[in-house]
């Protein structure tokens, strides 16, 4: 190859297969921050709301085993023992699934009451696990709190 088609040729390449100039990554990098700044915010609140649902859902199998377990051995019971049992998966038999922390207690009347609590590991701050502190007992309605501890005066979940 001569010289002089080696200098056409580098004409006819041209600006544009030479890589991008410092200004056009510098404004896809802007983009990208934008969009990272919008989508963040709105997957960190997905996460907590699934959080939450998971932690309700929870909650109902946690006093769907106790009431199994109580017809099996006339009693209410702890997690550990439900999960000892094959009645709760070992997640909730150690009390920590999904961003929530769990505890289920038989009550000073174990053949009659318990009570199931389920507190986010976070509730405030943007990394926050949920809002909501969920609350259940032998009668199987499952009641939250959004200001604290729910109990068994707190509104019921819809």
């Amino acid at each position: 190859m001569s010289s002089a088609q080696s200098k056409s040729n580098s004409k006819l390449i041209g600006r544009k297969d030479r890589g991008f100039s410092l200004i056009e990554l510098l404004i896809v990098l802007a983009i990208l921050l934008i969009v990272a700044t919008l989508a963040v915010p709105n997957y960190l609140a997905a996460r907590a709301r699934a959080n939450e649902a998971s932690a309700a859902t929870s909650v109902r199998a946690i006093i769907t085993a106790e009431n199994l377990y109580r017809n099996t051995f006339s009693v209410f019971t702890d997690l550990p023992s439900l999960g000892s049992e094959y009645l709760t998966d070992n997640m909730l038999a150690v009390g920590t699934k999904s961003g929530y922390v769990f505890s289920s207690t038989p009550g000073s009347s174990p053949a009659l009451e318990f009570a199931v609590d389920a507190t986010p590991v976070l509730s405030v701050g943007s990394s926050a696990t949920g809002q909501r502190n969920y609350y259940g007992d032998e009668t199987a309605v499952i009641r939250f709190s959004l200001t604290g501890a729910a109990d068994s005066t707190s509104s019921p979940i819809q």
